[in-house]
């Protein structure tokens, strides 16, 4: 009746290694195949992580206000 848990984790776990490497083949074939230069990818990936770090402070301070509205009704 209980499914093992074990089996879970380690699947997720292997499912996620397997799309990391896929990740990573892929960005080398870019690299190699279609001679994207590291620094442009590099760029990119520090555009991406900004960009989704000023999303959660965004997301971060909405939440915050309306928490903060919340309060003041009451």
């Amino acid at each position: 009746m209980f499914k093992s848990t074990s089996k879970n984790r380690l699947k997720q776990r292997s499912t996620w290694i397997a799309a990391m490497v896929a990740c990573f083949v892929f960005l080398l074939m870019a690299v190699k195949v279609y001679h994207v230069p590291v620094a442009t990818m590099t760029a990119n990936l520090a555009i991406a992580v900004l960009g989704l770090a000023m999303i959660i402070v965004i997301a971060a301070v909405v939440g915050r206000l309306l928490l903060f509205f919340r309060k003041r009704k009451k």
